[in-house]
């Protein structure tokens, strides 16, 4: 299971699911580590009215030359964390589009490059539902291979709170090992 790399490629990864996953803060990271890698990156965010529950998006873009258009229009990597997000994108991406999802949640028409992982039921065995993030994170990095997880690595110890940091670490490290 392995992606490109960014050489002489422009990456489009969308994280999709629902407010309260973590989607926003893990587009974040991933954008300061594109920047900490002197990556052109440009990291946009959607999610309705409800803080959790409702559809939660993060786009980012990462690249080696300047980016003119700041929306994923033809994604390389969806992340789809529920049904609503990996209907939402299913019929609509080339099937070049790797579309990694939980496959706890998520039922799927098995798309050729459609990826499943068991997202959520690693975040119960690590004991805390909130760190699947991090997880996803670890096996988006191991798939595309766009950045180097010591960079993921020093964003997460820049940006969490000491009393989670740990966790997320291991629960990083946890997807970025795996092999599903």
């Amino acid at each position: 299971m392995g992606g490109g790399t960014l050489r002489g490629k422009r990456w489009q990864i969308i994280l999709a699911g629902t407010g309260g996953q973590g989607l926003i803060l893990a587009g974040e990271v991933l954008a300061k580590a594109a920047i900490f890698e002197g990556k052109k990156v440009i990291q946009t965010q959607s999610y309705g009215a409800q803080t959790r529950g409702g559809y939660s998006q993060a786009e980012v873009i990462i690249s080696d030359e300047e980016i003119y258009f700041p929306k994923c229009d033809q994604p390389n990597l969806i992340l789809a964390l529920s049904q609503v997000a990996y209907d939402k994108y299913k019929g609509n991406v080339t099937n070049d589009c790797i579309i990694l999802y939980d496959q706890e949640i998520v039922t799927t028409n098995c798309r050729e490059n459609d990826i499943g992982y068991s997202f959520n039921h690693r975040a119960i065995e690590l004991g805390n539902t909130k760190i699947l993030n991090s997880i996803a994170l670890g096996v988006v990095l191991r798939i595309c291979s766009i950045l180097k997880n010591t960079s993921v690595i020093k964003v997460l110890k820049e940006e969490l709170p000491e009393r989670i940091l740990e966790l997320n670490l291991e629960a990083f490290n946890l997807g970025y090992e795996s092999n599903n």
